[in-house]
């Protein structure tokens, strides 16, 4: 009898753990409208390039706190208040050092984050990730300029330069580089799904990431990450063309809440390494980092 009993119990429980296996979960971005969220961005890399017998070493570290407030919006799509808390940037090349921070206000500096803490866009995300619209940049970066000078000239060159970086494509490509994970159609777990992105902030840089459903846990899903890096290309920095052919992976995971579609918590290491032409020189690249989003609510 208490075989027959211990075998019912053990038949039950197989088919309960079957049973959540093949459940469906929907993991999209529902951030509730009204709500505040506070977003942490870090990415920390390190760089050798050699140049003939010419090796450097440069190490950096990027870093962006937003504060998202969710003003209106539908189950399809939000519009959404970004707001710079903090910028930051620092790079290193041996005794070499240059270093930018929002939170340094020290006006006798040249510093063009420091026009950015408190600034603000307006974006409009749907289910997906995807970002469907970017508003309200033209009013931040004369906003930006006009804290850093008084001079009209100074206003307008600052404003021009600003604009490379925080212009509506580059400011999509970066909120879906680290937003756009979600599948678009419910999943059960063991499931996966890919998302192709794409970057241009100096190089170019496609990304193909394939997500997989690990777990779910007390309301919150586990997602493991792997994908591939692409940047194959030409660009300009610094007055300087140049020529990329790299390949690269990034892998890691992520876990997000299953009712909001919230970011608690993403880790990614990246690998990319190939070959960079500039002015008749080949130069062997390798790039090494991690790459953290961390997310929360703030009302």
């Amino acid at each position: 009898m208490k075989r027959t009993v211990f075998v019912f119990v053990l038949y039950l429980l197989t088919a309960y753990v079957n049973a959540f296996a093949q459940k469906s979960f929907t993991l999209k971005q529902n951030l509730p409208i009204g709500k505040k969220y506070d977003f942490n961005m870090l990415s920390d890399q390190i760089i050798t390039q050699k140049i003939g017998d010419r090796k450097i070493l440069l190490n950096q570290n990027i870093g962006t706190d937003y504060t998202f407030y969710i003003k209106n919006g539908d189950n399809l799509e939000k519009d959404i208040e970004v707001i710079y808390n903090r910028i930051f940037m620092k790079s290193s090349a041996g005794k070499n050092v240059m270093q930018m921070d929002s939170d340094d206000q020290d006006t006798t500096k040249q510093n063009p984050f420091s026009g950015l803490k408190g600034a603000s866009f307006t974006m409009t995300m749907t289910s997906d990730g995807s970002v469907k619209a970017i508003n309200g940049l033209d009013q931040m970066l004369n906003s930006v300029a006009a804290k850093m000078t008084k001079d009209t000239a100074l206003i307008n060159s600052m404003k021009t330069q600003l604009a490379n970086q925080f212009n509506s494509e580059a400011m999509k490509q970066t909120m879906e580089s680290s937003l756009k994970i979600y599948p678009g159609k419910p999943v059960k777990i063991g499931d996966s799904w890919t998302v192709d992105t794409k970057m241009q902030m100096t190089m170019p840089i496609e990304t193909i990431t394939k997500y997989t459903l690990k777990e779910v846990k007390d309301g919150i899903a586990y997602v493991n990450i792997s994908g591939t890096l692409l940047s194959k290309g030409a660009f300009e920095t610094m007055g300087n063309k140049m020529e990329t052919d790299l390949t690269g992976t990034n892998n890691g995971d992520a876990e997000l809440d299953i009712k909001t579609g919230l970011i608690l918590d993403s880790h990614l290491r990246i690998e990319i390494s190939g070959i960079m032409q500039s002015m008749g020189q080949q130069i062997d690249f390798d790039l090494q980092g991690i790459n953290k989003i961390k997310g929360k609510e703030i009302n």
